[in-house]
Order: structure tokens, then C-alpha cells, then sequence
């Protein structure tokens, strides 16, 4: 008896793992990418466009042509700056094993990696971000996160 109860407890968990974040969990996807967002700050900032227009307005501003105003299309967008950085050599990439919707709550796993000491990067200021349709869901509250747990923006979404 007990070790059908503990066979069933341990299948259960087992298909519950199967299903986390990265898996059968919400699926964010990067749609594009840009060295250069135009952002004088030095900070990471998390954006959430909810049509092509207002995507378009910000993309003029700012003169990035690598994206397109119809990318906010569907279920919105959000562009995520790393912040202006001295050298090349400097990205984002999305952890989808990190992204999850929790208590209204849409975390974004992101992985911010820095050239090493001894790279030969471009001596030139850049400003990557990265933009990501997010997953369907019920939340109004679009939270980064490095790869260390450390929160490195949030904004509101209004659909």
C-alpha cells in the first residue's frame, strides 16, 4: 500500500518537473535584437509595447533599423535594454528556464553576459536590447531577471 502511495506521490512530481519553466511552461521568444537602442543611460530597462503604433513611435525616436513596428503585433512586445555600455562584446540572452508566471506576474529570465578581461572588443558605446513577444497569460506585470536572481526591470502591461 505504502509503496503505491509513494510510486503515485513520486510520478506525480516527477510530470509536475516535466512541465516547469522551459518546458510546457509560458514561452517567451526574442523576435529581435539591436547593438545599438539608443539609450544614454547606463541602467537596464524593461519596455512593454502593446500595439505597432506606439512600437513604431519609439522605434523612430530612437532610430533602431533592425526592428519593425509590426513585431508588436498580437500579444504585445517588451524590449529589454541592457543599457549603454563602453566596448563591444556585451549581450543579452533569454533563459527560457528562468521565465515563469507567477501571481500576476510575468518573470523574464535573462542571461547579461560581459566580455572577458582579456577580449579584444571594440572600443565603441553600445546599447544592446533585445525584443520579446511574450507568452499568452494572465498577468499585468512584466518582471527581468538576470542569472543570478538580481531583478533588473519592470513595467506595467496594459492590454
Amino acid at each position: 500500500m505504502y509503496r503505491l502511495l509513494f510510486s503515485s506521490v513520486l510520478l506525480v512530481t516527477l510530470a509536475a518537473c516535466a512541465m516547469g519553466p522551459g518546458r510546457g511552461g509560458p514561452q517567451a521568444k526574442v523576435i529581435g535584437e539591436s547593438q545599438y537602442c539608443g539609450t544614454a543611460s547606463q541602467d537596464s530597462n524593461v519596455l512593454y509595447f502593446a500595439d505597432a503604433s506606439a512600437f513604431g513611435d519609439w522605434i523612430d525616436y530612437r532610430g533602431i533599423n533592425e526592428f519593425d513596428a509590426d513585431m508588436a503585433s498580437g500579444n504585445g512586445l517588451v524590449v529589454i535594454e541592457m543599457g549603454q555600455r563602453p566596448t563591444g562584446g556585451y549581450n543579452v540572452q533569454l533563459d527560457k528556464s528562468r521565465t515563469a508566471i507567477e501571481n500576476g506576474t510575468l518573470t523574464i529570465g535573462m542571461e547579461w553576459n560581459a566580455p572577458r578581461l582579456d577580449a579584444a572588443v571594440s572600443q565603441a558605446l553600445i546599447a544592446s536590447c533585445v525584443a520579446v513577444r511574450p507568452p499568452q497569460g494572465d498577468y499585468d506585470t512584466v518582471r527581468v531577471i538576470d542569472q543570478l536572481g538580481k531583478a533588473r526591470g519592470e513595467t506595467r502591461v496594459s492590454r
